[in-house]
């Protein structure tokens, strides 16, 4: 369908839903002879790219298909259902309006993997498992206030996205916590994130995808990568020991540059051919000598 053009602006299309959207957003991927990524058509989001997928994978090799769902869930960082089927929509043969069409798309369906830093230090890792919540039973969400120990007072968790240590690829790592000093300090979270953190600290990454309307979808963080980006590890310096037979050749060359130098010292050096004899020591002149150092007696007086 791609871009349209509506009297004085333009839009596009989404190639699964006919969705009007401001911005092409998601691709459909192929790949030249040479490997070069290829991006055809507009999609309003990545479900909807996995359902044409799925929907064109007779027409497709199985490794092409396999390598266009791979791409998508490396974008991502997760598996990716399919969209609902175009023809459930309202303005196709349905009765699904967009907003129940994007719900849809952005249920969260498998557990996600997260790091929980305790007040004690202790840095683990558990699965966050999506929940139906009590207004919407068919609506699982995640409820990040099951794993923190929760304050006497009931309040709300709140969270953040962490600017000092930015997660790899488009993805930013989201910090839950509860706002509140009736839990202890926690000083391990608060020096990693330079602020004062209270309680249980909950570490997980969330996509930055696009997508024609907003939405939030929460991937893995685990404690590999955890480690790899808070736990600075110095490189290794292994020493180079010698081996003996090794060390047998240092100590030659020593020796032989050794006797090098005395034999050039040994040159220089001028041989004693006869003996220096001290004249005899003559007492009397001995005796005048020690006489002389005495000191004078001052005079007497009378």
């Amino acid at each position: 369908m791609g871009k349209r053009k509506l009297h004085t602006t333009s839009f596009w299309q989404c190639d699964w839903t006919g969705l009007p959207m401001k911005s092409p957003h998601c691709y459909w991927p192929t790949w030249s002879a040479t490997g070069k990524l290829i991006k055809k058509g507009s999609y309003c989001n990545w479900e909807s790219v996995v359902a044409h997928v799925m929907d064109q994978r007779e027409r497709l090799d199985e490794g092409e298909y396999e390598k266009m769902l791979e791409h998508v869930h490396d974008i991502t960082g997760s598996p990716v259902t399919a969209a609902p089927h175009y023809e459930e929509l309202m303005h196709t043969k349905g009765r699904m309006s967009t907003d129940e069409f994007h719900r849809r798309c952005t249920l969260p369906r498998d557990p996600v993997p997260a790091v929980k830093i305790s007040p004690s230090g202790d840095v683990f890792e558990l699965l966050l498992h999506p929940k139906p919540t009590e207004i919407f039973r068919e609506n699982p969400v995640l409820l990040f206030e099951d794993y923190l120990h929760k304050p006497f007072n009931p309040v709300k968790p709140s969270t953040f996205h962490s600017m000092r240590k930015k997660a790899k690829g488009d993805r930013d790592l989201c910090v839950w916590y509860y706002a509140t000093k009736e839990l202890p300090h926690n000083p391990t979270a608060s020096n990693l994130f330079k602020m004062q953190l209270y309680g249980d600290v909950l570490l997980v990454q969330q996509s930055r995808e696009q997508s024609f309307m907003p939405r939030e979808r929460y991937v893995g963080f685990t404690k590999q990568q955890f480690d790899e980006q808070f736990c600075k590890k110095r490189k290794r310096v292994d020493a180079q020991c010698m081996t003996s037979a090794q060390y047998d050749e240092v100590k030659q060359k020593m020796q032989a540059t050794l006797n090098t130098y005395e034999e050039t010292a040994a040159v220089a050096a001028v041989p004693v051919t006869k003996q220096v004899r001290l004249p005899p020591v003559d007492g009397k002149m001995l005796a005048k000598k020690v006489k002389a150092r005495q000191p004078v007696p001052p005079p007497q007086l009378l």
